[in-house]
């Protein structure tokens, strides 16, 4: 049974006002968006990906390096508007002084939803837990969890593929968008789609069906929990 998730979504996002310090953070955040919407000013770019690295738990210590990857990406803006997918894996990917090399994917997701909200959903921990636990359970069709003696293709795959693939983000989209109309979500923006399942988690207690489908991994709930 692939449940209707609409209503659950609708009193999410009212009882989000309950997370007050969270909705002051997304206010300072869009009003920088708002004043310096492209990247020609570099200290607005600067404060904005630390303010967002430190407002959503990023934990990008190399930040430096990160704004400075992101003043690099060429055409960023044009290719922002457009919502082209494959700018997340050009902004995420830094190299340290070291000489290592570090994916801060999660980051460059929401770096690209904090621009253009209705063109790139956002990928963390939470979103995956509840998109793996459906893949693993064949609630995301048409995807399918393969079988031992099954070939892996793009919408068949073991659980721990789906993870890996997952961080393809142009793939992530697909997943994502199969979720939103497999559940009744497509009328809400990617937004809107992220705040519910963020926020539902945040205000726990499975009080929401999501919750109910989809339970949250505990050692996941002890990590994000403030």
């Amino acid at each position: 049974m692939i449940e209707d998730l609409f209503k659950d979504a609708q009193k999410v996002l009212k009882d989000k006002s309950q997370l007050r310090s969270y909705e002051l953070q997304e206010k300072i955040l869009q009003h920088l968006v708002t004043e310096y919407t492209d990247h020609t000013v570099p200290e607005a770019v600067d404060l904005k990906a630390k303010l967002l690295n430190l407002f959503y738990s990023t934990g990008i210590q190399a930040m430096n390096v990160m704004v400075n990857k992101i003043l690099g990406v060429a055409n960023i803006d044009s290719r922002l508007k457009k919502g082209d997918l494959n700018l997340v894996a050009d902004i995420a990917v830094i190299q340290l002084s070291d000489g290592k090399k570090r994916n801060n994917y999660s980051f460059a997701t929401k770096y690209c939803a904090l621009h253009q909200p209705d063109k790139y959903p956002i990928y963390d921990s939470i979103v995956a837990n509840v998109l793996l636990y459906l893949l693993k359970n064949n609630k995301i069709p048409p995807y399918t969890l393969r079988g031992k003696k099954q070939a892996e293709n793009d919408t068949c795959k073991n659980i721990g593929e789906y993870e890996k693939a997952l961080h393809d983000y142009p793939y992530y989209v697909k997943v994502y968008d199969s979720f939103c109309r497999a559940y009744n979500l497509s009328s809400l923006s990617y937004r809107d789609v992220d705040f519910y399942i963020w926020c539902a988690f945040k205000l726990g207690g499975k009080k929401y069906l999501i919750e109910k489908i989809a339970p949250i991994n505990p050692r996941l709930y002890q990590e994000n929990k403030q």
